[in-house]
């Protein structure tokens, strides 16, 4: 906390800063403890196992950590400086604090989660032709799959909002290193939220192997998980740009309004009949024409076909388990 007590850290954030300092061994603990709870629950109930827990708790652990992995490029390591342990934590701890207000917004994000969480396993109950109040008010085997859904909610709806909200971002660039004519060189700004994709991206394979089987094969179960997968993936990618983005914005608007003086002027010189002008008028429209055409957004070809191919990680899990659930189903029957 700073001085002033004005900003803190979320009680995910303190947990994630006792695990292990790999971002992997802390997932693997947190996933490790998270199975070991469940399968105690199951067997004190002499309730069956179901992969669904499984794939949830994978999921909270990555949420988990997600925010250390996010705010890793922060550590000095990064700018080649030589710095003891301690103050590489205490880097980290730095990035990972927030103001109180979006403490408590951060908050209502969590609740929001656990409300639209509900309602899809509502429609999916509805699509599977269940019972739409029985699972919640009564324990059965996957009461704990519930729960630890819900939770699930509260991370993903939580940590969207803190990621949303820029307060991980890392310095960018500054006006003066956008040159409208060749964006190459801030490109892997543009790069950065692959990082975060491919981690999501493979997660989220892992965790469909183990859901896609119990939720069916239907449109109707695979189609929600493709949607939501593209929209984090989507989100995770842009964040990291936006502020990138911003500055294109600002540096186009500021050359297409030190042009207009010269259009006017090109414009007029041509309509009087200055030879010494030719050719001034139709220079100056053609670089007006580049500078409104150039992309905002700061990526490359390379990026974008990264990215699809990162998205063909969990969309081949969810059709790889679906065909594997209908052959073992085609070879019991």
């Amino acid at each position: 906390m700073t001085e002033e007590g004005n900003t803190g850290l979320i009680w995910e954030h303190r947990l994630a800063l006792r695990l292990p300092r790999s971002p992997l061994m802390g997932a693997f603990l947190i996933a490790a403890c998270f199975s070991a709870a469940y399968v105690s629950f199951q067997w004190f109930f002499e309730f069956p196992l179901d992969r669904v827990a499984f794939g949830v708790g994978l999921f909270s652990a990555w949420s988990l950590l997600l925010p250390r992995y996010l705010v890793a490029p922060l550590d000095p390591l990064q700018k080649g400086l030589e710095v003891s342990l301690t103050d590489r934590h205490e880097t980290v701890v730095r990035a990972l604090q927030l103001p109180r207000d979006a403490i408590a917004l951060s908050r209502f994000a969590g609740a929001a989660g656990v409300l639209a969480f509900f309602g899809m396993l509502e429609l999916i109950l509805l699509f599977e032709g269940e019972d739409l109040v029985t699972p919640w008010i009564r324990l059965n085997d996957g009461s704990a799959t519930l729960a630890v859904t819900l939770l699930g909610g509260w991370f993903a709806f939580r940590t969207g909002y803190i990621m949303f909200a820029g307060f991980w971002d890392t310095p960018g660039p500054q006006k003066s290193d956008i040159d409208l004519l060749n964006l190459e060189s801030i490109y892997a700004f543009g790069r950065r939220g692959l990082r975060g994709t491919l981690v999501f991206f493979i997660i989220l394979a892992i965790a469909g192997l183990l859901i896609l089987p119990e939720l069916g094969s239907g449109l109707w179960a695979v189609l929600p998980l493709f949607a939501a997968s593209l929209g984090i993936g989507v989100l995770i990618l842009l964040l990291p740009a936006r502020e990138v983005r911003s500055l294109i914005q600002a540096v186009k608007r500021e050359e297409l309004a030190r042009l207009e003086p010269l259009l006017r002027q090109a414009r007029d010189d041509t309509l009087t009949g200055d030879a010494s002008t030719q050719g001034q008028l139709s220079d100056l429209l053609a670089y007006k024409t580049q500078v409104e055409s150039t992309p905002e957004w700061p990526f490359d070809s390379s990026t974008l076909w990264r990215f699809g191919l990162y998205l063909l990680i969990p969309v081949a899990s969810m059709v790889g388990g679906a065909l594997v659930e209908r052959v073992v189903n085609m070879v019991l029957d």
